[in-house]
């Protein structure tokens, strides 16, 4: 059996919803509050573990808001045979070297894992509430991979 590969399709990215960055926020901040107890707990003579896993906090905290706020936004585009992202409106859609990998399927969305270094960084996601007519068209077509034909 042969199988073709899935038609055209346009789907468009969008930012995670903010339920999402606000858990993530409360998280990140019970981990502050932890590092503060420890510190107020009494680290002895000792108080750079304390300082050094606060600046670590910060610093991962930092580049989650950096993350979040440069989130590519865009289009996803299979053309039957090359997978294309457009991150703004008016530029140059840019060729993925490889197909997106599912990272998380949610059934109502999808994170995926765009191959190579990409403007805004390397992942996707993508709502069923973008286009609900095509949800079904672009799980199939991240899903499907190409199989090698095999000889008579």
């Amino acid at each position: 059996m042969i199988r073709n590969a899935p038609g055209r399709l346009r789907y468009a990215l969008v930012r995670p919803p903010s339920a999402l960055g606000w858990g993530l926020f409360a998280i990140a901040v019970l981990g502050a509050a932890v590092l503060l107890l420890w510190a107020l707990q009494g680290t002895g003579a000792r108080p750079w573990p304390a300082a050094l896993g606060l600046l670590l906090w910060l610093a991962v905290g930092a580049g989650a808001r950096r993350c979040w706020r440069h989130w590519p936004e865009g289009l996803l585009e299979w053309d039957g045979d090359q997978w294309w992202l457009q991150c703004r409106r008016g530029a140059r859609p840019l060729a993925l070297p490889e197909a997106p990998q599912v990272c998380w399927d949610g059934q109502e969305f999808l994170l995926l894992r765009a191959p190579g270094s990409l403007p805004g960084g390397r992942w996707l996601w993508l709502h069923r509430a973008s286009a609900p007519a095509l949800w079904g068209d672009l799980r199939r077509t991240v899903y499907w991979r190409p199989r090698p034909a095999r000889s008579a």
